[in-house]
């Protein structure tokens, strides 16, 4: 047990023994926190639940609803998206859809919407979540991830013009405060709706003002995404040559920020173009040495989830013989690599 769970463990305790509920609430909201900190998330929804029982019997509104809205989202996290939902409305309901709760309860329910696959019904409950935010002080940042989540919910409902409205607001907002690691985030993210949309031509000149802003910050994480948005479209041109080059320029950024994602998507695509130009080596090389280098840096499970399909249905496509070959081939090379020159 750490020293924090412990330690919130042990006031409950105190506070459960003095026999005064409004410790005992208070400690509850610790040890919740603590708890989810172990990912406890069920037992630290329940701590939440309790102290939402106790500030409802003490008539206090605002911390009830605020304990019932986290306790919503520890459902959601745990799967138990019905729950998370009638704690979401009882949020509401108690915040008379006002004030900083019921900004947090609408988005709630647009997260529990996405979970359920309802694009739709997400994207209205972040438009009642930024209305609500309206007149509250909800700061520009807020303001902006509400944006781009009901522009991700619209994307998904093939609504492409109305998030892309929603993801331009969303920059100008980061832009305004300072943010502009967010912003060059929302250019991507515009930039990918127009691709879903059939539009890339629309989105070329906003990827490369994208590039020129994550460029002038090193900003990695996003050249590696904005690298596989190029390479797809050189994809849509037929120009395996150029589609290569940025594919292979994203795994780099994507390795340089740690960006497991961006690099899983790098190494398919790299994969995909060398077996397309017959370079049966190279796609099974890329394949194989993503899977050791994500073990390394995630886990084996992790790594195995992300290349171990690809690999099989190499395998399949190669006929067993002709992959085995290959993989020798490449192992031999990897252990000569490793071992190093001989003294």
């Amino acid at each position: 047990m750490s020293d924090t769970l412990e330690t919130s463990r042990r006031r409950l305790a105190e506070a459960r023994q003095g026999g005064d509920t409004d410790d005992v609430a208070e400690a509850l909201a610790l040890h919740a926190n603590a708890l989810l900190q172990q990912g406890q998330i069920t037992s630290a929804q329940n701590e939440l639940d309790e102290a939402a029982a106790i500030h409802r019997a003490r008539g206090r509104v605002y911390d009830d609803a605020r304990c019932t809205q986290l306790a919503g989202t520890l459902c959601r996290f745990a799967g138990r998206l019905e729950e998370a939902k009638k704690r979401a409305n009882r949020a509401l309901e108690l915040s008379q859809s006002k004030g900083p709760i019921a900004v947090s309860a609408h988005a709630e329910l647009g997260e529990i919407a996405l979970a359920e696959g309802n694009s739709a019904e997400a994207a209205k409950a972040y438009r009642a979540a930024l209305d609500a935010g309206e007149g509250t002080g909800l700061v520009d940042p807020a303001r902006a991830a509400l944006l781009r989540k009901r522009a991700a919910a619209l994307t998904a409902a093939g609504r492409y013009q109305d998030a892309m409205h929603e993801l331009e607001t969303a920059h100008d907002l980061l832009m305004r405060s300072g943010d502009r690691a967010t912003a060059t985030r929302t250019l991507i993210e515009e930039a990918t709706a127009l691709r879903h949309a059939g539009r890339p031509s629309e989105a070329e000149p906003i990827v490369r003002r994208a590039m020129d802003l994550a460029g002038q910050v090193d900003d990695h994480a996003a050249l590696a995404d904005l690298h596989l948005l190029v390479a797809a479209r050189a994809l849509d041109r037929s120009d395996a040559a150029a589609a290569m080059a940025s594919a292979q320029a994203a795994r780099e950024h994507a390795l340089a920020s740690n960006a497991p994602t961006s690099y899983i998507g790098a190494a398919h695509a790299i994969a995909q173009l060398a077996e397309a130009a017959g370079d049966r080596q190279q796609a099974y090389e890329t394949l194989a040495t993503g899977w050791a280098t994500l073990a390394d840096l995630l886990g084996g499970d992790i790594a195995r989830m992300s290349f171990e399909l690809k690999l099989r249905e190499m395998r399949e496509r190669w006929g067993g013989p002709a992959f085995d070959e290959i993989k020798e081939t490449y192992e031999a090379h990897r252990q000569r690599t490793t071992r190093g020159p001989a003294r």
